[in-house]
């Protein structure tokens, strides 16, 4: 990590053009230096200035103009690319920034500074009272423009408990959440809080009339402080809040109670951990928010209330809409088995919830311009420039260089939520040639990176398979070339609330397998068939992830017309976030159309 005056990690590393292997030899490779970027490539070159489209692009119009473009908009995320990334929260903070912006709102990101930042230079502070003591933190300022006279105001939290040498929220070598977490995310909320009205970016504060877009836990407080810390004080009147959910699994749950060593005795004390007040309010209404009770059965010692705080619990009851991913997982939000015990929270505020399927850059991922690829193609020629790009893929990964054969990728975290482990379950099946000239006539390429176990398994697999089996350290640059050169996408998510490389293929003409759940089922079309883009799983076994995945190499290898079909309508696709942002615009003026939520 940058010490202070160092120069700034700006989100690119300094070698992406060295591949790392996930082989026997792995071992000798350089760390991977997007350790702190995750799994999902980098907006990085976020556009500025009116950039005309791409030769032959589609240019999507505007299907909505707000009615409040004069009301500026707050993004808060724990997370913002280029500068912090995780996973695709970054991403998706990043354009609606961008894309917000460009509709001539005035806009505003706020996040924590992990780092330092290139020409971030220091804006103001404030003291905040967190946890019963004074914090000081200082506010640094980046200007981006988008177009003449419109950009976003990134706005970076300084305070050292943001400062950390291994992840964003936990500590990689360890494999643990860092202990202040709720400290320092409650500081965040705050802070944002506080940053249009005590910041003048470019001479002018953007004052109280704003609409807030919180994201995931991290930010979930932010709406329980509009309610019943900034309303009460006539402050934040006539602001907003919309609570956007990227993934309802993480929810930022921390004990009310904690244990403590009994010196006269083998039974520990019980005494309070974390109480209304450390947040600094009071009230049985924000109590009842914020509290959740677990059920007996899922209590975990003697004595054990099961009373946790649970952020995401308050950020639901107070916030002014809830918004998601996609539709498919609002819907899952309100089922037992996507609810995560807030299901019946959901169903009450289904009136105010909606499901936005996220976009990508579709400017960045446009296998016409593309300047990471071999050869560019559109829809008159994507068979040719696909052969070519799988060639050239081939030969930089390491698999045997044929043209003719299926070559199947996944690009992703390495972990059980993304069914890497039915990948790896199902290896010797599809690598195994039985006679009937498909199983034993595929290659598969792992890009990602994840869980030890997951790593060391596609290690013994590359060994195992040499040629036909491929792992990879995550690389934003081969990312490109994997959606360009592979025939199929393989996605069996256990859940997904959104998913972006499924859209990605898409966009290059690679045809995903993907669970029908949440965001894959609202971007891949698997029915009609003579509308179909992609094949999807449902349910999610072995037995029908090796059905599906069997109908797709067949269709390549013996129904090669209806396979270069669905490509050609994959690259037909919109993914592009104009019409995502026309629903983002909608929401706020609905938002702003009503009284609060919580009055």
């Amino acid at each position: 990590m940058a010490h202070e005056g160092s120069q700034t990690n700006d989100g690119n590393c300094a070698d992406l053009g060295k591949h790392v292997f996930i082989g026997p030899d792995s071992q000798k490779a350089e760390p991977d230096c997007l350790s702190r970027n995750a799994s999902l490539s980098l907006l990085r070159d976020l556009p500025a200035g009116d950039e005309p489209p791409p030769e032959g692009e589609a240019v999507w119009e505007l299907g909505y103009t707000s009615e409040n473009l004069d009301v500026p908009v707050v993004i808060v995320s724990s997370e913002i690319n280029p500068y912090s990334k995780s996973g695709g929260l970054a991403l998706v903070t990043a354009s609606l920034s961008h894309e917000l912006s460009a509709r001539g709102r005035r806009t505003m990101a706020v996040s924590p500074m992990y780092d330092c930042y290139k020409g971030a230079q220091l804006l103001g502070s404030t003291k905040l009272l967190v946890f019963g003591e004074q914090h000081e933190v200082e506010y640094f300022h980046i200007w981006h423009p988008v177009a003449e006279g419109k950009g976003v105001d990134f706005i970076f939290v300084h305070h050292p408990s943001f400062r950390r040498p291994g992840g964003l929220y936990y500590n990689a070598t360890e494999g643990v959440e860092y202990a202040d977490n709720l400290f320092r995310f409650t500081l965040l909320c705050l802070a944002a809080l506080d940053a249009p009205v005590v910041l003048e970016p470019g001479g002018t504060a953007y004052g109280e009339r704003v609409s807030f877009i919180a994201n995931d836990w991290q930010t979930a407080l932010l709406p329980l402080y509009l309610t019943h810390k900034m309303r009460p004080q006539q402050k934040f009147k006539d602001a907003r809040c919309l609570f956007v959910v990227h993934n309802f699994g993480y929810q930022g749950i921390y004990p009310h109670n904690k244990l403590v060593p009994n010196p006269h005795g083998t039974i520990p004390h019980i005494i309070k951990n974390v109480d209304i007040a450390d947040f600094g309010l009071d009230g049985t209404a924000a109590y009842e928010h914020m509290v959740y009770q677990y059920p007996p059965h899922e209590r975990n010692y003697d004595g054990d209330d099961g009373i946790v705080w649970n952020l995401t619990k308050g950020a639901i009851l107070t916030c002014d809409r809830i918004l998601t991913v996609s539709p498919g997982y609002a819907s899952e939000m309100m089922t037992t088995e996507g609810g995560f015990r807030l299901e019946e929270l959901v169903k009450q505020k289904a009136f105010f919830l909606n499901g936005i399927l996220n976009g990508i850059d579709v400017v960045t991922y446009n296998p016409k311009t593309d300047r990471l690829l071999g050869m560019n193609y559109s829809i008159d020629n994507v068979e040719e420039g696909k052969r070519h790009c799988k060639v050239q893929l081939q030969e930089k990964v390491g698999l045997d260089k044929n043209v003719e054969i299926v070559l199947v990728a996944f690009v992703g975290r390495l972990t059980a939520q993304k069914g890497i482990d039915l990948i790896l379950d199902s290896m010797d099946w599809m690598m195994t040639d039985t006679g009937n000239n498909i199983n034993g006539h595929v290659q598969f390429l792992f890009l990602g990176n994840g869980d030890e176990c997951y790593v060391q398994a596609i290690r013994e697999q590359t060994t195992k398979w040499p040629g036909q089996v491929s792992g990879m350290v995550f690389d934003p640059e081969l990312e490109h070339l994997l959606y360009a050169g592979s025939d199929l996408l393989m996605m069996p998510s256990r859940y997904e609330p959104c998913g972006l490389p499924q859209m990605c293929a898409q966009r290059y003409g690679t045809v995903p397998i993907v669970t029908l759940c949440g965001g894959l089922k609202d971007s891949v079309i698997v029915e009609p068939e003579d509308e179909a883009t992609g094949f999807g799983i449902l349910p999610l076994d072995i037995h029908k992830y090796k059905e599906v995945s069997y109908k797709a190499f067949e269709t390549y290898y013996l129904g090669r017309e209806q396979f270069n079909a669905m490509q050609r309508r994959g690259l037909q696709m919109n993914f592009s976030w104009v019409p995502r942002i026309d629903e983002y615009e909608k929401n706020l003026d609905w938002a702003l159309g009503d009284p609060p939520y919580v009055r």
